[in-house]
């Protein structure tokens, strides 16, 4: 079976992505400095403020932990304030660094005509299906979003699919070689949610 660490630095909505995780077969442990385990995937969960999070997550044990991880060529898996945080800044609340795991800014989705932040089901349209092939099960599905804040990529090659808000286009999962993140949240987007996370999980 996977060995999977959920990160827990303060900020994520850890009780439903291990429910959701255990749902789905697999017995995910929490981060613990005195665990020397290496671990296949590590998810990153987020719901808050870019700041508080950048402010948590760049502390010594987790950059250890990372450092540790990219040696072992674990995936690392961010969800939503957990994807932002791997770019390198955010603009909430003043300039915050992130983990600048993949090169970008996190910048507030314009807010000409629009209600922030978005909240509800939105169709995701994937790319690279050709790289990753489970991903086209899941082309146009609907997941479950909620953000005020998006990712700008510096490489457009990283973004792994966008989605649309009242006719604004923004990237709604991101990638780099072992690192991925999604804008929307698997664990809250029911069966089709956790069928996601299951066949990401077992691709790898």
């Amino acid at each position: 079976m996977k060995k999977i660490c959920i990160l827990d630095y303060g900020l994520g909505n850890i009780k439903s992505l291990y429910n959701a995780l255990k749902k789905i077969g697999f017995e995910p442990d929490f981060f613990s400095e005195k665990k020397k385990t290496n671990y296949d995937i590590i998810f990153i969960p987020g719901v808050g403020s870019f700041k508080k999070g950048s402010n948590l997550i760049l502390q010594k044990k987790y950059l250890k932990f990372f450092e540790k991880s990219f040696e072992n060529n674990t995936i690392i898996f961010g969800i939503c304030l957990g994807m932002q945080l791997m770019l390198s800044e955010g603009e909430e609340n003043g300039i915050n660094p992130g983990l600048n795991f993949i090169e970008g800014k996190v910048k507030l989705l314009p807010k000409k005509n629009i209600i922030l932040p978005v909240i509800g089901w939105n169709k995701v349209k994937f790319k690279h299906t050709s790289k990753f092939k489970f991903l086209s099960k899941y082309q146009q599905q609907k997941f479950y979003f909620i953000h005020s804040y998006v990712a700008n990529l510096k490489i457009k090659e990283n973004e792994l699919s966008f989605s649309e808000y009242e006719k604004i286009k923004y990237t709604s999962s991101i990638f780099q070689n072992n690192i991925f993140g999604t804008q929307f949240h698997p664990e809250k987007s029911g069966d089709i949610g956790l069928e996601f996370l299951k066949d990401f999980i077992e691709y790898f």
